[in-house]
């Protein structure tokens, strides 16, 4: 059976929460520690099957520093879901998830299915998870994100979950809507 369903997600954060690692994690199993910085974006794919759905994921990461920005409008376009990342062990790159989903939803749709993700939860100490949480949580409520979830690209810690999860909610939303979602050229 070929490919049902194929599905463009962007996925941004401030530079160095994470993101190009837990995507390597997630593509390749393995965890880097020195990871190149990316520069404007980078582009991966996955095939999996879920419930009985053969899908394709096109994953677009995003450069986190300010001086890739004005690229980054370009690279939404199409997506049919976002993940922002912050590290856990930075909470100062929680403050710019606002700006993320604003770029997202401004350069695709207003309705765009945003997740939140916490990177480097192994760095972190127990006592203090409840806390970030709950501050992680009232920004998914402020910003009307569609869900949070913590992560350890080091333990393999929720990253299958993050997508997959993301994944799953994109076939249901297209398998009730009982038309395929468009695919841009650029994902295929």
């Amino acid at each position: 059976m070929g490919v049902e369903f194929t599905f463009k997600i962007v996925v941004g954060g401030a530079g160095g929460v994470g993101k190009t690692t837990l995507l390597l994690r997630y593509l390749k199993n393995v965890f880097k520690t020195d990871t190149a910085l990316t520069v404007g974006v980078g582009f991966h794919t996955k095939e999996l099957e879920r419930n009985g759905h053969k899908i394709a994921l096109a994953l677009w990461d995003l450069g986190g520093q300010d001086r890739f920005r004005f690229l980054q409008p370009s690279y939404c376009a199409g997506a049919r879901a976002g993940i922002i990342f912050f590290d856990m062990a930075r909470l100062g790159t929680l403050s710019q998830v606002k700006e993320w989903a604003t770029m997202f939803r401004k350069h695709t749709s207003s309705s765009l299915p945003i997740f939140l993700g916490g990177t480097k939860l192994d760095t972190i100490d127990p006592e203090l998870v409840d806390g970030i949480n709950a501050i992680a949580k009232e920004t998914v409520e402020k910003l009307g994100l569609i869900g949070y979830m913590t992560t350890s690209s080091k333990s393999g810690t929720n990253v299958e979950e993050i997508i997959n999860n993301l994944a799953d909610m994109l076939v249901s939303q297209a398998t009730q809507s009982k038309t395929a979602p468009a695919v841009p050229s650029i994902a295929r």
